[in-house]
């Protein structure tokens, strides 16, 4: 199967190169998409993990409506931007999802999930590794139905939450490093915070 593989960061190479090892022609961006070059490369699945760009209704047309997307949060919960960050300050349902995408951010029928918990000595790094981890593993266990994917697709119930890059901007700075256990954060800013992620 040809693959189009969108992502950002480097940790999400490995499920590509994963891909790769299960005889797939995968190929590798990170850069904006146009609607012409996506049709003429004839994919029959794209895959974002990571990727940082928002998918318009043209590319994904493009793309066949075939797209699909690994966010490491439980959705509908932490739609957006550092879900990791959001579930734990929040106290919100903490996991991964894959999910189909289209013109709503984070907001396509969900193909799998996991809930993915939280230890009492994990710092904000560990924490999200944890995630990136059990991402990647829900796909690889997902890719195995891929044949079922369209019967298995459902609309997540529930608001949910949401938060912009622009959200977390503050709550980076006062955290300094990803180092930082959480439990010890918590402990020295557990403070009560409106819905865009002030202190209140």
């Amino acid at each position: 199967m040809r693959i189009l593989y969108l992502y950002n960061n480097e940790c999400a190479l490995e499920l590509a190169s994963w891909l790769r090892e299960q005889g797939h022609d995968v190929i590798e961006c990170k850069t904006r998409l146009s609607e012409s070059w996506c049709r003429e490369q004839a994919f029959e699945l794209a895959v974002s993990y990571t990727y940082r760009y928002i998918l318009t209704g043209e590319v994904l047309s493009a793309l066949g409506g075939n797209v699909v997307n690994l966010h490491n949060s439980y959705l509908p919960w932490n739609r957006g931007a550092d879900p990791n960050i959001w579930s734990i300050l929040d106290g919100t349902p903490r996991g991964v999802t894959l999910h189909y995408v289209d013109e709503r951010l984070d907001k396509g029928d969900i193909i799998a999930q996991r809930f993915v918990g939280v230890g009492v000595d994990e710092t904000f790094e560990s924490s999200y590794m944890e995630l990136d981890s059990a991402a990647k593993e829900l796909f690889k266990e997902a890719f195995r139905y891929y044949s079922y994917w369209p019967e298995m697709r459902k609309t997540a119930l529930g608001r949910g939450n949401y938060h912009a890059l622009a959200d977390g901007l503050e709550i980076k700075k006062r955290l300094g490093s990803y180092q930082v256990k959480i439990s010890d954060y918590l402990s020295g800013g557990n403070q009560k915070r409106d819905a865009g992620g002030a202190a209140v």
